[in-house]
């Protein structure tokens, strides 16, 4: 049996990765190609829990706390989940996930910039060296512009943030910079594709537009599969 192939979807706030997961695994199941599916964080999980409550601002404004700690829950969260995607994998699973590894973007955006590089490797040490993450086999960063994200803020919220934005989407900077570390990363790592779901005239791509753009690294990894 061949092994499965992992993919992360990565994306800030209200960039429609749910909805382009979902359009994934659609398609290849029409292919009758076995997927599943995880998003990150578990909020219900033991580390979700505290990612809950950073989020609703419990430990304090999101720059006062050092870029090595805010990474800590959300890689541990990731880790107790590494035996269910490593089996789907064996079992020749695709794993199509909601935000995975690079999703830590937020912690390395608010550094200072000249400091992104060495987080970046620093991230990456962390999940796939210390804890032993599994590392994607493509990540898919579907971009929209950060005053989009900002605009949406209190729109679609989850259950944990009570009614209002939490620190993340409530910060424009942040998800400026968010935006910026995601693009350093795609232009410096060759698994990356950015499907852009910005217009020419500033709008945004229809749902169908934006799966037609990574419908394309789906076809063509499946062409380097047969």
């Amino acid at each position: 049996m061949k092994q499965g192939k992992l993919i992360a979807i990565e994306g800030a706030d209200k960039a429609g990765k749910h909805t382009q997961v979902m359009n994934i695994l659609e398609y290849l199941r029409s292919k009758n190609i076995p997927s599943e599916t995880l998003d990150f964080p578990q909020y219900n999980s033991y580390f979700g829990r505290f990612i809950k409550n950073y989020l609703n601002g419990e430990f304090g404004p999101t720059r006062s706390l050092p870029a090595e700690y805010t990474m800590l829950p959300y890689a541990l969260d990731r880790q107790q989940h590494q035996p269910q995607i490593k089996q789907w994998l064996q079992d020749g699973k695709w794993v199509i996930l909601d935000r995975y590894t690079y999703s830590n973007a937020f912690s390395i955006a608010k550094t200072p910039k000249p400091e992104w590089n060495k987080r970046i490797e620093f991230l990456e040490d962390l999940e796939f060296n210390q804890l032993g993450i599994i590392k994607p086999d493509w990540n898919i960063y579907l971009y929209v512009n950060p005053q989009v994200s900002f605009d949406m803020r209190n729109q679609n919220l989850k259950a944990y943030q009570n009614g209002k934005p939490d620190i993340h989407e409530s910060d424009f900077q942040l998800l400026k910079d968010v935006s910026d570390v995601y693009l350093r990363i795609a232009e410096t790592h060759r698994n990356w594709t950015v499907v852009d779901e910005m217009k020419t005239d500033g709008t945004r791509l229809t749902i169908p537009q934006v799966f037609d753009k990574t419908k394309i690294v789906i076809d063509n990894m499946l062409s380097k599969t047969r």
